[in-house]
């Protein structure tokens, strides 16, 4: 069974490794833990935590990329955060490099839109309606996450085109900021929109001993019954390799190497070979699949 992840820091790891002096961090840590998953395309994105050159942090990561070490595997270049966009017409820097994704913000202001710790008031901006303009444009891939509730329905309230949640969970079954009430995932629905659920453990419960596969499952289950089984899918946002977040996937699924134990929880709570293919791979990949990078 093939997945394909909709969230992965990978772009921000090789780049932030690069400067630090560390050199083969694609070859010698990503390369193998892949090559030991059921994770066969994913979409890769440049995380923006803090300001720094967007475009020059964007050509270190893609040039530590050595795709004759995967072969067969698919990638999607995104960013998470448009912090470092220094206007929107710059989207198209970023397209020329083979950038097709991108969420508005990460958890900041700023001049595009409002993320999850910004002002419940503030939503999206002029700027950032031009910067949507040009994403439709161009075709790319709109992702709400990490936006606040206003902004969320800014967006949706702009576009219906290409659009995606890439990483977390329900927020009736956790109390996180970056979860989605039922409200917002029945309009992500109307949006045509896809949600991607993520391994983060914060986000599946905040009580540590129920942060496991059994409580991420019942955020699959309940994304299911409000979504539909063709819209949902997965953004994992495995943290084994960022410092800043040790041990921060729950504690069954805490790298790559583990999905075999995600295929057969979904089996065991009666998802078909067909439904979990759905979910693990087709519903995302069959829709986007126009947006693979061609190294």
């Amino acid at each position: 069974m093939k997945i394909f992840d909709t969230h992965s820091d990978m772009l921000y790891d090789l780049y932030t490794k690069k400067i630090a002096g560390v050199n083969n961090r694609f070859r010698d840590f990503h390369v193998p833990q892949l090559r030991n998953s059921d994770v066969s395309g994913a979409l890769w994105t440049m995380y923006s935590p803090d300001d720094f050159d967007l475009m020059e942090s964007l050509q270190i990561a893609l040039g530590e990329i050595d795709m004759r070490l995967l072969p067969k595997f698919e990638v999607m270049l995104g960013l998470e955060g448009l912090r470092n966009l220094p206007n929107w017409a710059d989207i198209n820097k970023a397209y020329d490099l083979g950038i097709r994704h991108a969420m508005l913000t990460w958890n900041e202001e700023n001049k595009y839109a409002t993320g999850v710790a910004g002002d419940p008031n503030r939503g999206l901006t002029e700027e950032g309606k031009k910067l949507l303009k040009e994403m439709e444009r161009l075709d790319m891939i709109i992702d709400v996450a990490h936006l606040n509730e206003k902004s969320f329905y800014d967006v949706l309230n702009f576009t219906h085109k290409n659009i995606i949640f890439s990483h977390g969970n329900l927020k009736s079954l956790c109390e996180h900021r970056r979860n989605l009430t039922d409200d917002q995932l029945r309009a992500l629905k109307d949006a045509d929109g896809l949600i991607g659920l993520t391994l983060a453990s914060n986000f599946v419960s905040k009580k540590p001993e129920l942060q496991d596969l059994e409580h991420f499952l019942r955020h699959v289950e309940g994304a299911v019954a409000i979504m539909g089984i063709d819209r949902v899918m997965f953004g994992f946002d495995f943290m084994d390799y960022l410092s800043d977040f040790p041990n921060s996937n729950i504690r069954d699924l805490a790298d790559a190497t583990k999905t075999p134990g995600l295929l057969s929880g979904l089996s065991r709570h009666g998802f078909s070979e067909k439904n979990i293919n759905k979910i693990c791979y087709d519903n995302f990949y069959k829709r986007y699949r126009r947006h693979v990078n061609k190294f």
